[in-house]
């Protein structure tokens, strides 16, 4: 007669160990991996949203994004271009009402507190936020909300709304303003106003620039790190194995 063949519960046992190990391994990643998709999806539905409203603003009114004033304040400028064509849950008091008091918005040195003019907290729990100053406005995206880590480059990231006609000027930065173009664009900005999506992926990844995808960036004002947006837009809207601020 023949033997049937099984396992012990002893090598069922190991095997069950040997498995718990892998998963144990591999799960964080895959976790990381799925995170950072679901993030950059957001940045770039945001983008495309922003677009949108920018662009549905000058075909109503017959304008193009060079008669946006850039010179109004963060409130007043989100009431007349954006907010309209947004779908806003709560307008927020300040930046603890955004964040309901919980982790303040870090830069990308983890150490530096970000601060918005002006907030609101989007239909999806996310929240936009933005500065104005000198003819330029910045708006700053949490991807996934008040909970989550709150720092620059990992789910807060940078647009950059420039209008070329009513910018200020800086000592030094006349040979730059002939170059500039009105847009709305992904990250902020460097020197002279010069939007990150000019500068090469080196550049972005680098230290040479202020404000680059850097954590040993230098700090500069409230938008350190805010060329992340740009860098991600770069690699196709993904975060890539080199992708320094996870």
């Amino acid at each position: 007669m023949m033997k049937e063949k099984g396992f012990t519960l002893a090598e069922v046992l190991i095997t069950l160990g040997l498995l718990g190990v892998v998963i144990a391994m591999t799960l964080p990643a895959l976790i990381q991996q799925h995170q950072k998709r679901e993030i950059t999806v957001a940045l770039e539905k945001m983008y495309t949203t922003l677009m949108q409203a920018a662009n549905t603003y000058q075909a109503i009114n017959e304008v193009y994004i060079t008669d946006f004033d850039t010179s109004l304040s963060a409130k007043d400028f989100m009431e007349e271009y954006f907010n309209p064509f947004l779908n806003i849950s709560m307008v927020c008091k300040d930046d603890n009402d955004c964040w309901y008091g919980k982790r303040q918005p870090k830069a990308i040195d983890q150490t530096t507190n970000i601060t918005i003019d002006y907030g609101v907290i989007l239909g999806d729990g996310r929240i936009l936020g933005v500065n104005t100053l000198d003819g330029v406005v910045v708006f700053f995206f949490d991807a996934d909300g008040p909970s989550g880590f709150n720092r620059s480059g990992h789910d807060i990231f940078n647009f950059y709304l420039i209008n070329s006609r009513t910018i200020g000027t800086y000592k030094n930065c006349e040979y730059v303003m002939p170059t500039l173009r009105s847009g709305l664009y992904p990250g902020g900005y460097s020197a002279c106003y010069r939007p990150f999506n000019l500068y090469s992926r080196e550049d972005l990844l680098g230290t040479a620039i202020d404000r680059s995808c850097n954590k040993n960036t230098r700090v500069v004002m409230r938008q350190a790190g805010d060329a992340c947006a740009a860098l991600i837009m770069q690699d196709g809207w993904e975060m890539k194995k080199d992708y320094p601020a996870w």
